[in-house]
């Protein structure tokens, strides 16, 4: 074997794994691999601006545990995105008022311009109240995304609120 073999095994390695990749991929459709979370950090790692009743704020996203889970932080929440499986992503959300629902993405949508969570569970939520049952995130270009937050009232129907975030660094 010469010293070029052993690069060469790599790279054909490197390129099996690709190809497999692709091929769970295309098998599952729009469902999420582990490099879908890759991609999502990439997109949403730093500090982004928004208005809420005429008030700015700024909303953060870090990764956490060595890279293993994303974090967002604002002025009413944190919420933490994180891989379950090779063909999910799950986000826990810590309210302002106590409760954790848990959302799990249905996977990107058309060309990855956004990606839906839908409800999965909720802890520490008292009966009774409204909880946050849904998320979409639209990536608008590399500056500007929007979050469709979807709220279950009481009498069973859905609210909707948005935040249109603006990349500041």
């Amino acid at each position: 074997m010469t010293k070029s073999q052993p690069g060469r095994i790599r790279c054909m390695r490197m390129i099996v794994a690709g190809l497999t990749a692709l091929a769970v991929a295309g098998a599952h459709g729009a469902e999420l691999l582990n490099s879908d979370f890759e991609t999502l950090k990439s997109q949403l790692v730093g500090t982004w601006s928004f208005t809420e009743n005429g008030q700015s704020y700024e909303a953060t996203f870090e990764t956490i545990s060595h890279g293993h889970a994303l974090q967002e932080r604002n002025s009413g929440f944190v919420a933490v995105y994180h891989p379950n499986g090779v063909h999910s992503l799950l986000m826990t959300l810590y309210t302002r008022d106590g409760n954790q629902p848990r959302l799990r993405a249905k996977g990107f949508g058309e060309n990855s311009a956004s990606i839906t969570f839908v409800f999965q569970d909720i802890t520490n939520w008292k009966k009774g109240t409204e909880h946050i049952n849904g998320l979409e995130v639209f990536f608008k270009d590399r500056d500007h995304l929007s979050e469709k937050w979807e709220t279950l009232n009481l009498d069973g129907t859905k609210t909707h609120f948005e935040f249109e975030l603006t990349w500041k660094m």
